[in-house]
């Protein structure tokens, strides 16, 4: 079935978008991690930082799950601005250095938008493209532009930051980052036939679509831990080798070639299973590489491969969409980002004191990934479908027990936590009461 002339324009456009948009997002987040760390933030202020921008986009993402009809009525007006205000937010993190506050506050602020944004995009092209074949390739093409431009801005970073010193490299950076993000806002507006407003179908989601989406997210959530992990912890390991910042910044030059080709490497379910498995064997090389320009050529072998966990989930959730809902099937996919985040930055808090042991368990947690890949997901697993299937049931009511648990046990926390507050301040009230009643009888 060919395409019409909108749907071409807009498959256009989109991957306008990603290709501007992989500039602006590889210098506001590729810059973020080395720039805090060369200004001096210890590996535990940097886990704060994460912390609660993790916790508060997994929360953000489950509820717009739950309430995707908030979503679907303005979708078109919060869909285009939200997508300029978050350039807005992202801009003022070189200014804020100096306040660990404030830039944890933006830094959070500018990811719970990002995370809307993503949504919407997913959202829109779940909606406008009816194929899954269409979705896919939309995607692909998508993943591929972005990794190009995300080259293009790591190379600039990478050159601003040999010519100008800190804070001046950061702020022109961010600047060409803010100017040019503006211009993937402007081909995200002229897609033709925005929808205005999404309807989804009102209808009960199936348990085996909320299994097969569930263990797809698990994969994505312990991969982006591992890899976000990572992330936090090469920086300071290379500055442990007394490796210059330009250093760290030409793994992202690297790695963004690598992930341009991971986009077209992998192609079926059984190759993102062999990407899966190459990516964790990968990581757990690194802390033992001691000479710093071999980590600028294993950069590049771990995002060639991390794109098999991108294209798994993809593929599984262009499959479920339909049935789950694109709104849902779209904050499902971006809480696996945040849950990811928030895993890395409670581990990083609590566990790691030493970019060393940061990255013996990004290796771990990636393990995780690979366990499910190869137990849990029919089309991937090493044992008969049925069984990886009965499998991932299994894992899904294990984390759904867990879920009910850990909320109705905050429930009560609180409502003890509220009551215990109450009666100290009834006992508080009451003995002021007292007190007054005594002076005045007193007196």
């Amino acid at each position: 079935m060919s395409s019409s002339p909108e749907e071409i324009i807009a498959k256009v456009l989109l991957v306008v978008e990603a290709f501007l948009g992989g500039f602006y997002v590889s210098i506001t987040r590729g810059l973020f991690i080395p720039m805090i760390s060369y200004s001096g933030y210890s590996l535990g202020n940097m886990a704060l930082i994460l912390l609660p921008t993790g916790l508060s986009g997994s929360i953000l993402s489950l509820i717009l799950y739950r309430y995707s009809d908030s979503l679907t009525r303005k979708f078109k007006f919060l869909a285009l601005t939200t997508h300029v205000t978050e350039r807005v937010v992202w801009f003022l993190l070189p200014f804020l250095l100096g306040n660990i506050e404030l830039i944890s506050f933006t830094y959070m602020l500018g990811n719970l938008i990002s995370a809307v944004v993503s949504i919407f995009i997913g959202a829109l092209i779940y909606s406008y493209f009816s194929s899954i074949q269409d979705v896919i390739n939309v995607s692909v093409w998508r993943s591929a532009a972005g990794a190009v431009a995300s080259l293009l801005g790591s190379l600039f970073m990478t050159f601003v930051s040999y010519v100008y010193n800190p804070p001046q490299s950061y702020i022109i950076s961010y600047f060409a980052a803010f100017v040019i993000g503006l211009g993937s806002s402007l081909a995200f507006i002229l897609v033709p036939k925005f929808p205005s407003r999404i309807v989804e179908k009102q209808q009960e989601t199936p348990v085996e679509v909320i299994v097969r989406g569930h263990s797809a997210f698990l994969v994505l959530t312990f991969m982006l831990a591992g890899g976000n992990l990572v992330g936090l912890s090469w920086t300071p390991f290379l500055k442990s080798l007394g490796a210059p910042i330009y250093i760290a910044l030409a793994l992202t030059v690297t790695g963004n070639i690598g992930g341009t080709l991971g986009s077209f490497l992998f192609k079926g379910y059984k190759s993102y299973m062999v990407g899966l498995v190459a990516n964790t064997l990968l990581t757990g090389l690194i802390p033992f590489i001691s000479y710093p320009y071999a980590h600028v050529g294993i950069s590049f072998f771990t995002s060639l491969t991390f794109m098999a966990a991108n294209l798994l989930a993809m593929q599984i959730f262009a499959e479920v969409n339909a049935r789950m809902g694109r709104i849902k099937a779209s904050a499902f996919l971006v809480a696996g980002n945040y849950t990811g985040l928030l895993i890395t930055s409670m581990v990083a808090y609590i566990f790691v004191k030493d970019p060393f042991i940061g990255l013996i368990l990004s290796a771990i947690i990636k393990f995780l990934a690979v366990i499910i890949v190869l137990l849990a997901i029919p089309e991937t697993a090493i044992i008969p479908g049925r069984k990886a299937y009965e499998f991932s049931r299994l894992i899904y009511s294990i984390s759904l027990t867990g879920f009910t648990f850990t909320v109705q046990a905050s429930k009560e926390f609180l409502k003890t936590f509220f009551e215990a507050v109450t009666l100290m301040t009834l006992a508080l009230l009451l003995y002021i009461i007292y007190k007054l009643a005594f002076l005045i009888i007193g007196g």
